[in-house]
């Protein structure tokens, strides 16, 4: 691969809101379950399979299983998990509102994905009955009454069926999937959320423009992800855990 494709395939995946959620759903396993050391993972929804590349590289002795309806961005991810040699990881198509190909998991992410399935509930049971006893759940969604920063923004989320959701409407659907323990966690601000925004303007532009704006993109991940941000909280971050003796 020449330099023009690595830095066209770098900049393609450096979309400010993907990056944050991705590092905080990462973040949530590694601090839960990260003295365990062959944890078991599945990431529903895994689209272009960037969650679990990450926990894969720096996880090497987890294995992991991505699971996706788009058999396209499921063969990017399985081309991108071979040119970066982590065996550890696998992609399969699944339907989330069916059951899992994948069972006895430790942990399940659903990341960017519960407000694109028409049954979200059914896709939470489907999630509790691929987890083991004492497994976790941790699911990134949009809060139901986020707004863009800047004007002319979007503000629908991508493939959404719904607009997003309320603290305690997710907290509602997850209990009555089965689980508990459940914590939730406003995120996502406007700091990440303007760089996205630009990101999102500029992204078909020429490679120069992009490299130029590279440092702010990533310098926002880091700032949000260190508190330096302001207003209110676009996305929200839970986890929950999956009851011991408790069947799915």
């Amino acid at each position: 691969m020449n330099l023009r494709a690595i830095l066209e395939e770098r900049l393609a995946l450096m979309a400010p809101a993907r990056r944050l959620r991705l590092a905080q759903a990462e973040a949530e396993v590694a601090a839960r379950l990260g003295g365990e050391s062959r944890l078991r993972v599945l990431d529903a929804g895994c689209g272009d399979g960037l969650l679990s590349l990450a926990i894969a590289k720096r996880h090497p002795t987890w294995a992991l299983v991505g699971v996706d309806l788009n058999e396209e961005l499921l063969d990017g991810a399985r081309k991108r998990a071979a040119a970066r040699e982590l065996p550890n990881v696998r992609f399969v198509p699944g339907n989330l509102e069916q059951p899992l190909p994948e069972r006895d998991r430790d942990a399940v992410t659903a990341v960017e994905c519960l407000s694109e399935i028409p049954d979200d509930r059914q896709a939470l049971r489907m999630m509790r009955a691929a987890l083991r006893p004492g497994g976790l759940i941790v699911v990134q969604v949009p809060e139901r009454d986020w707004r863009p920063v800047l004007p002319g923004s979007a503000d629908t989320w991508r493939e959404q069926v719904r607009q997003g959701y309320t603290a305690e409407q997710l907290r509602s659907y997850l209990e009555e999937a089965g689980f508990a323990e459940v914590e939730i966690h406003p995120t996502y601000r406007s700091l990440a959320a303007a760089a996205q925004e630009i990101r999102d303007r500029i992204k078909d532009r020429g490679l120069l423009v992009r490299l130029l704006a590279f440092p702010f993109l990533a310098g926002a991940v880091r700032l949000e992800r260190a508190g330096v941000t302001w207003g209110r909280p676009n996305a929200l971050l839970a986890t929950a855990v999956a009851p011991e003796g408790s069947a799915p």
